[in-house]
């Protein structure tokens, strides 16, 4: 049976990034996107966005669903927002 592809699509969100993981020496490995509509985004490229931990952002980028219930996003392009 082949496997069912996650539906994706591209999508602009507001919201903060918020560390998610960490190594263990307390060191942020991880971020998602708290948007304002009330769910949580993993950042797939979070890497890049480590350093803007509790900034507001803009962010444009490809979206992924699963049935659980799991949303991350590819941010593509992004506008650090100064007074939400």
């Amino acid at each position: 049976m082949p496997k069912k592809k996650t539906p994706t699509s591209n999508e602009t969100l507001v919201g903060i990034i918020t560390p998610v993981e960490w190594d263990v020496d307390d060191r942020i490995t991880a971020v998602a996107l708290s948007a304002t509509d009330d769910e949580a985004y993993l950042i797939e490229n979070g890497d890049k966005f480590i350093d803007l931990v509790q900034k507001c952002i803009e962010a444009s980028g490809q979206i992924k669903r699963d049935r659980k219930s799991s949303r991350s996003i590819t941010i593509k392009r992004f506008n650090i927002i100064d007074n939400p």
